[in-house]
């Protein structure tokens, strides 16, 4: 910045979920302060994403996260198909060999162990550099800004003490509190455009040895209208993730678990008994498909599951939140160091919900009609993604370009720099191309 005073000194992160931290940890790169305040008195490792595409691995590659990541996770996964729930049956399968030997493949790692993993670079004195303040206990109430400056009011101690109520200033606040945000909630109230889905979605960690003896690993996307899901090879020591949707409408949690065995004896190789595998942590979710009306308002910017939610099928919510970070990061940093005017600000937030809603979306419910509202007995033939991968399994370098390709919902911010660079001289930045490419995605 050539001794210029940059134009803003600090930015307030609420939530200190994988978004918050993500973007913590870019700006620390940059030398710029951010003060983290997450509600709970802990990090959240609740049962949730699991898989992260190759968009998603270039951020963490990016972010210095990828070496721990990878050091944490199962050494290989070795494919994805779809099966046919009332017979076993394996329609078709991707072949993720091809890309074993790739930096950026696919991530498989449980999202708790991925959240501690980033907390402790926050913490690190050499990768968080003494940028990040994370404070936890810290339950916003309310939000405020001027046209210099935003704020939050907190509630400030452990659940069981009395709250001290304080207000806290910062140039910029950023909303990464996830899919009940109370910044989001702050602005547009219970307005929040999309649907929730009439089902109710299980997740669980499941040990069974039923798996490795009928031959299942990797990731099984199981294709039917009343036991649609995934179950995935997730963790050492024989861990996987089995989730579900059960279509049953308004039942009590409990209800919901007392049918799981049935589930279960369906969707497991084996169908086994439930004294047959152990079920270790389970969490229980609506799902929906929302997009808030704008990721900005003034000094107040939305990212992740607090500006848009998508159901899980296909992994597109970790995925998109990981590039709405990325891309926010960018253009914070841009503006920070003289790259780009504020200007940049209102160009990420349409240009990331102009992507979840063209792109991400239409994608994701795609997906969740694949396992779901298809016809288990002619998807194979009538599914037009279906058809694309039978043909790229006959090419392994066609099928290895096809999942190492730049996406249609990453977009490279950086084109918006005012001075030029010469990333942008050759037309990328950053792994992303300048613009949004068309492509099929599963």
């Amino acid at each position: 910045m050539s001794g210029q005073k940059p134009p803003f000194s600090k930015v307030l992160i609420v939530g200190a979920g994988p978004s918050g931290l993500l973007l913590a940890l870019f700006l620390a790169q940059h030398d710029i302060p951010s003060l983290v305040l997450e509600a709970w008195p802990w990090l959240d490792t609740r049962l949730r994403a699991t898989q992260y595409g190759v968009p998603a691995t270039r951020v963490f590659r990016r972010a210095g996260l990828l070496p721990d990541f990878r050091a944490a996770s199962i050494p290989k996964f070795p494919a994805i198909c779809w099966r046919r729930v009332a017979d076993g049956e394996k329609l078709v399968e991707i072949d993720m060999s091809v890309v074993q030997d790739e930096e950026d493949r696919m991530t498989v790692l449980q999202l708790g162990q991925m959240i501690q993993i980033m907390y402790r670079h926050c913490m690190d004195p050499e990768k968080g550099k003494g940028f990040i303040d994370i404070r936890f206990n810290h339950r916003v109430t309310a939000t405020g800004q001027d046209k210099d400056k935003a704020w939050v009011d907190v509630d400030i101690g452990k659940e069981d003490e009395e709250k001290r109520h304080e207000r806290i200033h910062a140039d910029y606040l950023v909303g990464c509190d996830g899919a009940s945000s109370a910044v989001r909630r702050s602005l547009f109230g219970k307005d929040w455009p999309g649907q929730t889905w009439d089902c109710r979605f299980i997740v669980q960690n499941v040990f069974y040895d039923g798996f490795e003896k009928h031959g299942w690993d990797g990731g099984n996307y199981c294709v039917d209208p009343e036991h649609w899901g995934l179950i995935a090879r997730r963790g050492h020591g024989g861990l996987w993730r089995v989730t579900y949707g059960d279509p049953a409408v308004g039942l009590t949690d409990e209800e919901y678990l007392a049918r799981r065995p049935w589930h279960l004896k369906a969707m497991l190789p084996g169908s086994p008994e439930p004294e047959q595998y152990r079920i270790e942590q389970t969490n229980l979710y609506n799902i929906h498909n929302r997009c808030v009306d704008s990721f900005k308002v003034g000094r107040i910017l939305l990212a992740a599951d607090a500006a848009h939610v998508c159901n899980p099928m296909g992994g597109y919510g970790c995925m998109t939140a990981c590039l709405d970070v990325d891309g926010l990061a960018d253009c914070l940093i841009g503006y920070y160091e003289g790259k780009a005017s504020e200007k940049i600000l209102d160009t990420y937030a349409q240009v990331r919900r102009d992507i979840f809603l063209k792109y991400v979306d239409a994608r994701s419910v795609k997906n969740l009609n694949r396992v779901w509202k298809s016809n288990p007995w002619t998807v194979l033939e009538d599914d037009k993604f279906f058809g694309i991968i039978q043909e790229l399994n006959k090419d392994r370098q066609a099928l290895k370009d096809f999942l190492l390709k730049i996406s249609s919902i990453e977009y490279d911010f950086k084109q918006h720099y005012d001075i030029p660079t010469p990333e942008k001289a050759t037309g990328t930045a950053n792994g992303h191309r300048n613009g949004v490419e068309v492509a099929v995605e599963a």
